[in-house]
């Protein structure tokens, strides 16, 4: 028989009654007042409280901390006594996973040893881990709620960030036509292409506009500059890398969307693309991966990749980006590097 002092609370006041756990050899576990230490008067009714050992709940161990046993009633005995609670959670035939935990943290050894294992895990899963399962469920992302999401981001920064347009008219319709000979080569995308003035910029939306402002277009030397930014952006929409950026940067809410499947749980996740978007903070693989597509598509066209190359190296000078730091602590491969890759490709 085991046998456990401890403090009973009935689960409705704060008072602790002490009493004695017994548990017999058929896992009836019984809860009394200590004899001879007890005002009977004062005593909750429920006790003396009998019960099976399967309708208890033993708290996992920590240390030497109060450990508790909850009762299905929601009063709990609370005790010290690890080494007895032991005994009693092993005769409900858990806690040897526990039992592992509270080894580990009574050895540093052992604790050193979890930290590292635990970091390793971390770091393997935030690099590969999460851009991978991003990738899978951007591409569940119904087209309806990737349209609600374009659509509302465009309209933020339309508030915050952009003017209309004032490239003369005719200067529009040819853009326009030259996005429309683009789109044609990817018929199964919804594109659209949407003029602004701002900062020298475009960048896509998940649901396919592609938005190119003034600026950019005048700091082009010809259309063949244009064509390629734009190619560069039709990428961002065919690898649907502003939802998997959105999705990165909100691990939890990725994850809670991949197990439950529940798509409304993306509107809390991607409240931020709005200002991510007009910083262009995609990843290194994002922007390589929009490289590699504009590149195809320029060689089908029989456009060399270097115009692509000048006006990403003409805009880099335009916005003073500093390349000399670290590739791995740039959001963005070096500008230098995206250079060379692309002329090195030159047909």
């Amino acid at each position: 028989m085991t046998e456990i002092r401890a403090t009973y609370y009935d689960g409705e006041s704060s008072r602790g009654h002490d009493v004695v756990v017994r548990l017999d050899d058929t896992d009836r576990l019984c809860v009394e007042a200590v004899a001879g230490n007890a005002d009977p008067t004062r005593l909750p009714p429920e006790l003396p409280l009998e019960l099976d050992l399967k309708q208890v709940r033993i708290s996992p161990r920590l240390g030497n901390t109060v450990r508790s046993i909850a009762f299905p009633s929601g009063a709990k005995c609370e005790s010290t006594d690890n080494d007895a609670l032991d005994q009693l959670q092993a005769r409900t035939g858990t806690g040897r996973g526990l039992a592992l935990v509270h080894l580990l943290e009574t050895h540093w050894q052992g604790a050193v040893a979890a930290v590292v294992v635990l970091a390793v895990v971390a770091v393997v899963g935030f690099t590969w881990g999460v851009p991978a399962l991003a990738r899978q469920v951007a591409m569940r992302v119904p087209d309806a709620l990737a349209y609600d999401l374009g659509k509302g981001t465009l309209s933020t920064l339309d508030k915050t960030l952009f003017h209309s347009s004032t490239l003369p008219p005719q200067r529009q319709e040819e853009l326009q036509s030259r996005f429309t000979e683009l789109s044609q080569h990817f018929a199964g995308l919804p594109l659209h292409l949407e003029l602004r003035s701002g900062a020298a910029n475009a960048f896509a939306l998940p649901d396919g506009t592609v938005v190119m402002t003034d600026e950019l277009v005048e700091l082009a030397e010809n259309d063949d500059e244009i064509v390629g930014v734009l190619a560069h952006e039709v990428g961002h929409v065919q690898g649907r890398h502003a939802m998997r950026m959105a999705l990165e940067s909100s691990a939890v809410g990725l994850f809670a969307f991949a197990y439950f499947g529940d798509a409304s749980q993306l509107s809390t996740i991607l409240g931020a693309m709005p200002a991510m978007l007009a910083n262009s903070h995609y990843s290194q693989a994002h922007e390589t991966e929009a490289d590699d597509f504009a590149m195809q598509y320029l060689d089908s066209v029989h456009v060399s990749p270097a115009h692509l190359a000048a006006i990403l190296q003409r805009l880099g000078e335009h916005h003073d980006t500093d390349d000399s730091g670290p590739n791995y602590l740039s959001s963005h491969p070096p500008t230098a590097e995206r250079v060379q890759r692309l002329t090195g490709q030159r047909r």
